[in-house]
């Protein structure tokens, strides 16, 4: 059994929901930075599309995954389900070495047991990594320790959006033995690229609208990179601004 750290950002703060928080947390960043202000805010993920829709979230929706040739595409969430779905299939197809996050976001009552299990999935088979649309908390993370990393373009014109968070509990307390895990492969996979400085920001966020986000739109010839520490603040730009500073690429 994994051994959790808990430490609380905002203790004594309760919001009804977590997934509902973190809906309305990607929308209020989206409006917080401007920087791709033609793009609509998505307040919520569909279990069929890789868009992102502005319908309210009642409940999570069940982890969904596919397999190409060399792909294996993870949506929604990440469980035990996923895992043994792709257990079997790099087993029956031991050339997969890509593993695609497409609209993955934490939900109320996170595997932390699959999160750490698809890290280490990742070590073992030397994935790389794709996200596509939303890529929020976990996801991110995962997506970062990738051996090499893409953005890809959303579906109609849409920004991805790869929002670093501490993993965190239901309690909205930080998981920091796990986060920190990752924070070191993020370190590694990137030579160096993304710094200790740059990644450890994400400990600084007071709510669920806080983060790293890390945005492109498709036909951009950039990402823009931004931190936002608390609602209702500005969002401030960070540097490196580029996917090939922070050891990113760009794809199709």
């Amino acid at each position: 059994m994994n051994k959790h750290i808990y430490i609380s950002s905002y203790q004594g703060h309760r919001l009804s929901t977590h997934i509902a928080s973190l809906c309305l947390a990607v929308s209020m960043l989206i409006s917080s930075s401007g920087a791709l202000a033609q793009t609509p805010s998505p307040v919520s993920v569909s279990a069929n599309s890789e868009n992102t829709t502005q319908s309210t979230v009642l409940a999570p929706a069940p982890s969904a995954s596919s397999v190409t040739a060399q792909r294996f595409r993870i949506e929604n969430k990440i469980d035990q389900a996923v895992l043994e779905k792709f257990d079997a299939a790099i087993k029956a197809n031991p050339a997969i070495s890509i593993l695609e996050f497409n609209g993955v976001m934490d939900f109320s009552g996170i595997d932390i047991d699959a999160i750490m299990g698809l890290h280490d999935r990742i070590k073992q088979h030397h994935l790389s990594t794709t996200a596509r649309g939303l890529c929020v908390g976990s996801c991110a993370l995962l997506f970062m320790t990738g051996y090499t990393r893409t953005i890809l373009p959303a579906a109609n014109n849409r920004s991805t959006r790869v929002v670093l968070r501490p993993i965190t509990n239901q309690y909205h307390e930080f998981l920091v033995e796990q986060t920190d895990t990752l924070i070191e492969e993020i370190i590694t996979r990137s030579d160096g690229k993304v710094t200790k400085d740059f990644i450890r920001k994400i400990y600084l966020v007071r709510d669920d609208v806080a983060s790293i986000m890390i945005q492109y739109l498709a036909g951009k010839s950039d990402i823009h990179v931004s931190f936002i520490e608390r609602a209702g603040q500005k969002s401030q730009p960070l540097e490196p601004a580029t996917a090939e500073g922070l050891g990113l690429k760009i794809g199709e």
